[in-house]
């Protein structure tokens, strides 16, 4: 086994539980007990965010970690399919790993600046700076999310033409880089199959015969 694709194996079985994670944001299951937070003493209602973060830091920090760990995931995953694939699909491989090289030091560069520059805002209480902060790591996120989608979708697109990749892995990378791209993967599909590919992929890549037992 080629020792790339056995490395984006284990990235993309280590991707699978950061989407999972990102799901249980998404549905409150890791959100810091609210109700437990004395906002008394705030003079304004807005404030209460910074409150909850200044009491809870653990999921705020998870989520910034999160991102972080996604700069490193998503490339090496991309690395192990451009290994798996150029040799069928050489100019869209050559387009995904530049897609996810973009992605990648945007995801870290939201990560850096929540991880250097958070704790100090929560700690000076100043939602102004707050509200640069999140809008900044917001469009940084959502860049990183709109070239890592465009990446997917041609992983996909590349893995249907080859052969190299289960016809059913191809079909669930190609559809999610489409709901992502059109900006409703987050709401639709984008969530459990982001989960679903990257564990499929984690199996096929660390599998010598992962691919044709799985292929349809």
């Amino acid at each position: 086994m080629n020792s790339i694709q056995k490395v984006g194996g284990y990235a993309a079985l280590v991707l699978g539980v950061q989407y999972i994670v990102v799901i249980m944001f998404m549905f409150g299951v890791l959100d810091p007990p609210v109700s437990h937070v004395d906002t008394g003493a705030m003079a304004e209602e807005e404030n209460d965010f910074l409150v909850v973060m200044a009491n809870h830091p653990t999921p705020f920090l998870i989520r910034s970690l999160v991102n972080g760990l996604f700069s490193i995931t998503l490339l090496l995953c991309s690395l192990a399919l451009r290994e798996r694939l150029k040799a069928g699909a050489p100019n869209r491989m050559r387009i995904a790993v530049i897609a996810a090289s973009v992605a990648s030091p945007l995801f870290l560069a939201s990560f850096m600046i929540l991880f250097i520059g958070l704790p100090d805002i929560v700690a000076a209480n100043d939602l102004a700076s707050y509200l640069i902060l999140n809008a900044v790591t917001q469009g940084l996120l959502s860049s990183a999310v709109f070239a890592y989608a465009w990446a997917t979708l041609l992983f996909g697109w590349a893995g249907l033409s080859t052969k190299e990749l289960p016809s059913g892995l191809s079909y669930v990378l190609l559809l999610a880089g489409v709901f992502d791209i059109i900006g409703i993967g987050m709401m639709i599909f984008g969530p459990m199959g982001n989960v679903v590919w990257a564990f499929w992929l984690g199996y096929v890549l660390l599998s010598r015969d992962g691919a044709s037992k799985l292929a349809t």
